[in-house]
């Protein structure tokens, strides 16, 4: 009888003591008040800032334009500018290579491509008709910083007569009626020259009066060069 009875009230006590163990569990379990659910919080990763590439707006809303030689027949449509409005070297490569009369390759200087390339633009992304490029023995020629050409469309007078406008530039306008083109060079003071001769014959050139050549130099930055 005994063990009985103390069997019988230890069942009662635990039956008691039951509810006090599961309130204070999951008093321990429940979150702390204010914190934040699971996957939230500060050290949830933020997406990496990404840096927009450097664009010119002038450049974006050029047209290619064609170049070819009346030597060889070959053409090139030539985009000088990449997006960032800077000068592609590729695209200088190209146009190179569909200057060059000899099938060898043969740098030009980029300021004179940027000035041929900014005259055509100018008239309405004409084509570029070049004459000649590199040449041996035949002084800017050789070195990269002359070049022959002539616009589809533009008389040679008034090609020439825009690119007098341009500082720091020599510019030849070549006026017999066989050969109409113009010879664009690179150099620090202008000058500029009317030629009459026919192909094959050189005649002495006439200077054309330039007053406002120390001017226009002088007031050079390499945005002049620029087909805005």
């Amino acid at each position: 009888m005994k063990r009985t009875g103390a069997s019988h009230h230890g069942k009662v006590l635990a039956r008691s003591l039951l509810p006090a163990l599961l309130a204070l569990l999951a008093a321990h379990d429940a979150p702390a008040r204010g914190s934040s659910p699971p996957g939230t919080g500060v050290d949830t990763p933020l997406p990496a800032a990404t840096r927009e590439p450097r664009s010119a707006s002038w450049a974006e809303a050029l047209d290619p334009i064609e170049v070819a030689s009346l030597a060889t027949g070959a053409t090139a449509r030539i985009r000088l500018y990449g997006l960032d409005g800077e000068v592609d070297e590729m695209e200088r490569m190209r146009l190179e290579r569909v200057v060059a009369r000899d099938g060898a390759q043969h740098v030009l200087a980029a300021r004179l491509e940027q000035l041929v390339v900014k005259a055509a633009h100018h008239f309405g992304d004409a084509q570029v008709i070049v004459v000649c490029g590199w040449r041996e023995n035949a002084g800017r020629h050789t070195s990269g910083e002359a070049l022959d050409f002539k616009l589809r469309g533009v008389r040679a007078a008034q090609l020439a007569a825009y690119l007098r406008g341009l500082p720091r530039a020599g510019v030849g306008v070549y006026t017999h009626r066989r050969t109409q083109y113009v010879h664009l060079d690179l150099r620090e003071a202008s000058y500029h020259w009317l030629d009459a001769s026919p192909p094959g014959v050189t005649w002495r050139e006439r200077a054309i009066r330039d007053p406002g050549q120390q001017k226009r130099d002088a007031s050079w930055t390499p945005d002049s060069d620029l087909p805005l």
